[in-house]
């Protein structure tokens, strides 16, 4: 009886750590769909657009769509950031290739992305003035595969990045 009351709590330890677990890496999907819902339509009338030889009115659509999806994808795997105030980010893994890294914001921003092997080896991403990011600003980084951290300095404003892999 003695070990069959020791089973049964081990059990439901178990059962309470792995519940725990599986909803603290639970993704929060309703940003997710707030990014995508406005497009639901958007393949539609791009198709639209086009067969009435709206070229450059279905190019926008097309240019919405497609940041749509890469700041989707960005959200789903960890690489989009957002805040209003100066943050040094959790270390991420920014798996091995080449990066398109987009900020957008309408105050002051600067942003470093430092090795978490050896903070020394930092690069500076942005250090952008008043509203030059208001539509968007890009660089070029190139991921060796380790993990990184952002720093988030100079704020003045919310700001929004993430990375877009592009090789």
């Amino acid at each position: 009886m003695r070990s069959r009351g020791r089973w049964f709590a081990g059990v439901v330890a178990l059962s309470t750590i792995l519940c725990v677990g599986c909803f603290s890496f639970a993704v929060d999907y309703s940003s997710v769909t707030a990014l995508l819902q406005p497009q639901s339509g958007a393949v539609a009338e791009i198709i639209e657009l086009l067969d009435h030889g709206e070229e450059a009115d279905a190019r926008e659509l097309l240019d919405e769509l497609h940041e749509a999806v890469v700041q989707t994808r960005a959200m789903l795997t960890g690489t989009r950031f957002s805040g209003t105030a100066e943050m040094l980010t959790d270390p991420f893994t920014l798996p091995a290739g080449t990066y398109r890294v987009t900020v957008r914001a309408e105050g002051f921003v600067a942003v470093e992305a430092m090795s978490v092997a050896d903070p020394g080896d930092s690069e500076l991403l942005f250090s952008l003035s008043m509203d030059a990011a208001t539509d968007g600003a890009s660089t070029m980084y190139r991921s060796n595969g380790e993990r990184i951290m952002l720093e988030f300095t100079n704020i003045t404003a919310p700001y929004e990045l993430w990375f877009e892999e592009i090789s």
